[in-house]
């Protein structure tokens, strides 16, 4: 790894990450917005919303999940579903539970897992996946989540 590649990053002053920040949102509203991804292991399809953007925007602090957005697409596509959970959050009937998947991915030079939070949506029978929000969870460090297998195939 490059130290001084990290040292330049490092420079960027909070106003200029925080205008980075505000036009990726942008992009993001334009270009994600209402887009279908459809994960390969699973083969559900997953809808990227306005309150998944949303949510990434108010989570992102640091440079790399700023920037993770890009990749958005990429990393819903290729993740791999570890587990599910109630959704605990809310009493809403129709968001029952929420999907996790895992991807390994590089920014600015370092390595990261991206965990990911999908939202099951019961409004129809088959059931429609909302993309909640993701993190980046840097490798090398210990980690914030529990290693497990992938989910089956549904």
């Amino acid at each position: 790894m490059d130290k001084q590649k990290n040292v330049e990053y490092k420079k960027y002053s909070k106003d200029v990450i925080y205008e980075l920040k505000k036009q990726l949102y942008r992009w993001a509203k334009d270009n994600l917005r209402g887009k279908k991804v459809v994960n390969e292991q699973t083969g559900n399809s997953i809808e990227i919303s306005t309150q998944g953007i949303d949510e990434w925007y108010s989570k992102s602090k640091s440079e790399a999940q700023i920037r993770s957005i890009l990749r958005l697409t990429e990393i819903l596509a290729k993740a791999i579903k570890t587990h599910e959970s109630e959704n605990i959050h809310s009493d809403r009937k129709n968001a029952p539970s929420f999907e996790y998947y895992e991807y390994p991915i590089e920014l600015l030079e370092k390595q990261f897992n991206v965990i990911v939070s999908v939202k099951l949506i019961i409004a129809n029978e088959n059931g429609r996946r909302i993309y909640y929000h993701h993190y980046l969870d840097e490798k090398n460090k210990p980690s914030s989540t529990i290693v497990r297998q992938p989910a089956s195939r549904e």
